[in-house]
């Protein structure tokens, strides 16, 4: 519910004569800063969280949510951010989309539940402003916080197999009662001996109940592995330019076609090149230090080894699977122009240097897919510390007690 409506509800109860159910209904119950939350508020989260399955006590999660994204609105508010009415659409459309319905259709089912269409845009509303909050806000220094290197560590570390991602069309059809379901399953077997991309993108228009109908059925690149379970597997399964058999996800029945696809070489970490520099040092592994405390990356070692012979500076840039053992394991514990002194050679210390890490194809899918998750774990990290801080400067009144 927008703040409007909170002060019109609140003066309304002190101006007008209305039953005492009504104002039991409408009752301030908490207070937030200088906004206050209603009973009616309240009753509406709850049975909208009891109708996304939500366990405990469940009208306790109701308040504390609200409290939230009271505090929220507050500080997207004092920042100057607003949303406009075709944002909270988008939202809700996005919503739906997750349970590949329609808007119209989710409306249907929390009005059922008693959970008005206000309440349902006062949730997107809300976070549709804090997510905008948090990336104007965080968003440029925490993307700066992640330097390269550190997406090649993570990318080292769990492998290149998160690197493939999928352009793919979908066609949805609805299967809620058993007549429908048989003229779906009819209609789906034949969408599938469809020939091509065309063809498919003409009955998605006419008879997909999916957000994407208006684009043909249209689904941007996405990450094989962020794909809903069953559907990853389904699209893996196919080559491009294939129409998957019918399957159902959601109590609907779903049809996907597989338009492109872009992958790193299969495999793992192994597929990444290493670029490393090794130093023979004759002084033992204390001269090796003390080397190491005097170079910033591994074009400082050149001028340590200006006047030693050839041999005493080794540079490669080779496959991971190709490393020698002992200097694979140094390796996956560095960052890039971080060292070691661990090793030996020949009876001698030497000094090992991470150059880089790069993957072995040229291709920057893996890269920025790691990229991404990093930066969204981070600020998603960031926004629920800022605000237990926003919460933590808030003054909260129950004002049942």
């Amino acid at each position: 519910m927008g703040r409007w409506l909170v002060a019109a509800v609140v003066a309304l109860s002190v101006q007008l004569p209305v039953s005492a159910e009504a104002q039991g209904r409408f009752a301030p119950e908490l207070q937030v800063g200088d906004r206050v939350i209603t009973r009616y508020q309240i009753d509406q989260r709850e049975r909208f969280l009891a109708l996304l399955g939500a366990s405990g006590d469940v009208r306790r999660r109701a308040r504390e949510q609200l409290i939230n994204e009271t505090v929220q609105r507050i500080a997207a508010q004092d920042a100057g951010v607003s949303v406009a009415p075709e944002q909270v659409d988008a939202g809700m459309e996005e919503f739906a989309a997750r349970g590949s319905l329609q808007v119209e259709e989710v409306m249907a089912i929390l009005e059922e539940s008693g959970i008005e269409r206000e309440s349902f845009r006062a949730f997107i509303e809300a976070s549709v402003a804090w997510r905008q909050l948090v990336r104007n806000q965080f968003g440029p220094s925490v993307r700066a916080s992640i330097p390269d290197h550190q997406i090649r560590r993570t990318l080292a570390t769990t492998g290149t197999e998160g690197g493939v991602r999928v352009l793919v069309s979908e066609i949805i059809l609805p299967a809620r009662d058993p007549n429908t379901a048989v003229a779906s399953r009819e209609r789906a077997v034949r969408i599938t001996a469809l020939q091509d991309e065309d063809e498919f993108a003409a009955a998605a228009r006419r008879y997909s109940i999916a957000a994407s109908a208006d684009r043909g059925g249209e689904i941007g690149w996405e990450a094989l592995d962020t794909l809903p379970e069953g559907i990853s597997d389904t699209v893996a399964g196919l080559e491009v330019g294939e129409i998957s058999s019918p399957m159902d996800y959601e109590g609907n029945i779903a049809i996907f076609l597989l338009r492109d696809i872009e992958r790193v070489q299969e495999g793992t970490k192994e597929a990444l090149l290493i670029d490393y520099a090794l130093l023979r040092v004759e002084g033992g592994a204390s001269e090796a230090a003390e080397i190491a405390k005097t170079v910033d990356d591994c074009g400082d070692l050149y001028g340590v080894a200006r006047n030693l012979p050839e041999d005493r500076l080794i540079r490669e840039v080779v496959p991971s699977a190709a490393l020698p053992a002992d200097v694979r394991a140094a390796v996956a514990a560095l960052d890039v122009n971080e060292s070691s002194t661990a090793l030996m050679r020949d009876g001698n210390a030497v000094l090992l240097m991470l150059c880089e890490r790069r993957p072995a194809l040229k291709s920057n899918i893996d890269f920025d897919i790691v990229g991404g998750r990093l930066l969204n774990l981070r600020l998603s990290n960031t926004a629920a510390h800022y605000l237990a801080e926003l919460r933590a400067s808030t003054n909260v009144i129950d004002l049942t007690n």
